[in-house]
């Protein structure tokens, strides 16, 4: 036995060595493409174009292992992402790439607000919220004690009846303030929003704001919306007087558009047309209070990423009176990274919608030598 054990071991000190001298070496498995100062220079000149746009919501990121949630792999020729994901924290990876891709890329970048007014009341420190949440607190608060709570009980039962109280007396302001006060200014709650809004854009150095327009039943909506973006179009979008054009404006929304008295200050609208909650792209998606240039249609990848739903479709499309659309776009879009159905969409990351974007603006054979 001790003898079998001395050739064993003496067998296998050969193979020991071997293995000891041999330096770990990395594996390419993803080939990247290094590109010129001068690609990069037509990629910026090509964005400041006047062209049918790609929009992309992006979110999910924060995952360094995979590029399938990193900012530095989206297809280059998007023209703008929206943050879905929030803005990163600064110093991160992700805030890093973000900027690097719109210096290198002119690629741009737009905060996503979903605009319902009665979720700012109480951060924003609304004067008519706040007046009937305090009245209403501690009443709840006694009532609850008084009914054999504990402390703690009442103090969320207290929270909750204020709460409501706040947001009642709240809507009733913006009802009551949905015009320019005498003196020519904006109301508090249209002030405080807005400033709110542009403060963070310009915090973070971004380059305009998208509005998710669903109100579903909130005050801001109807007039009190288009005074809300009158406010926001002195400060940026396209308006006449807009202080600083360099910021883009934004109303996205589902079903229910936009006033068409937003349409001065509005660089672009995009409808979520999901084709898998029955939209479909003709001439009749289009609205007619806004021009066929600002009108971008956006699929649900987040849902088909499977497919690319009829993001191509969308890309493709062009309105019957020859005028440019605005262009197309998607929801969650960094999910068509990986793709699992046949044809060239394998071959590369985001393979439907670089297809899209070469089908909106043919530049070449699909897939394009430049993204």
């Amino acid at each position: 036995m001790k003898k079998a054990r001395i050739l064993l071991l003496t067998a296998m000190l050969p193979l020991a060595a071997v293995l000891s001298c041999t330096k770990p070496q990395p594996l390419e498995l993803q080939h990247r493409t290094l590109k010129s100062d001068d690609y990069y220079a037509k990629l910026r000149e090509y964005k400041k174009s006047d062209h049918s746009i790609c929009y992309l919501w992006f979110a999910d990121y924060g995952v360094p292992t995979s590029p399938a949630y990193r900012f530095s792999a989206i297809p280059d020729s998007v023209d703008i992402v929206s943050l879905w994901g929030g803005i990163p924290k600064k110093g991160s990876l992700d805030y890093d790439e973000m900027y690097e891709m719109r210096r290198l890329k002119g690629t741009r970048l737009v905060t996503v607000t979903i605009i319902r007014i009665k979720y700012f009341f109480k951060s924003l420190e609304i004067t008519a919220y706040m007046d009937a949440y305090n009245a209403a607190y501690q009443p709840a608060y006694d009532a609850a004690i008084a009914a054999g709570k504990t402390a703690e009980e009442a103090a969320t039962i207290a929270e909750q009846k204020a709460d409501e109280a706040g947001i009642e007396a709240g809507n009733a302001d913006v009802l009551a303030h949905r015009k320019k006060n005498p003196d020519g200014t904006y109301p508090e709650w249209c002030q405080k929003l807005g400033d709110h809004l542009l403060d963070e854009m310009y915090e973070y150095d971004l380059d305009g704001i998208d509005l998710d327009y669903e109100p579903a039943g909130d005050m801001l909506t109807g007039d009190r919306m288009t005074l809300f973006v009158e406010y926001l179009g002195q400060f940026i979008g396209c308006g006449p007087n807009a202080k600083d054009p360099s910021k883009l404006l934004i109303i996205d929304h589902f079903n229910t558009g936009p006033p068409p008295a937003t349409e001065p200050y509005v660089n672009y609208k995009v409808r979520q047309l999901y084709s898998n909650q029955g939209g479909a792209i003709s001439d009749a998606a289009f609205s007619s209070s806004y021009p066929v240039s600002k009108q971008i249609f956006a699929e649900n990848i987040g849902d088909l990423w499977k497919t690319g739903g009829k993001m191509e479709e969308f890309a493709a499309f062009q309105h019957s009176s020859g005028q440019r659309k605005g262009g197309f776009g998607a929801f969650h879009g960094q999910r068509d990274y990986n793709t699992v159905d046949s044809g060239s969409d394998n071959l590369v990351p985001y393979g439907h919608m670089r297809r899209a974007i070469q089908l909106q603006n043919p530049a070449g054979a699909y897939p394009p030598a430049a993204e």
